[in-house]
């Protein structure tokens, strides 16, 4: 994604087509009064996702097969076993 260059004259005359093409295709907006930038025009983050979301996803994914699982659950204990011992951080 770019930014796009866009006199304010033209702005506001077509604001309506301006903001739609930050909100649809996310592209930022920069307005250009006498061929300097003056404002910017940026679309809102998209929320993050809630644990509402992750529980919807989670439903929905692909589980592995029991061997594959089994195999992923030895290797993070392999891992684990592979760390040195924690050290409290007042020591």
């Amino acid at each position: 994604m770019s930014d796009i260059a866009i006199p304010v004259a033209d702005a506001a005359r077509d604001f309506l087509r301006v903001l739609e093409m930050v909100e649809r295709r996310r592209e930022t907006a920069v307005l250009i009064r006498d061929g300097k930038p003056v404002a910017t025009l940026n679309p809102v983050p998209a929320p993050s996702p809630n644990c509402g979301d992750l529980a919807e996803r989670w439903s929905k994914m692909e589980k592995l097969p029991a061997e594959e699982g089994q195999a992923f659950a030895d290797d993070l204990e392999n891992s684990r076993a592979s760390l040195p011992a924690l050290k409290p951080a007042w020591d």
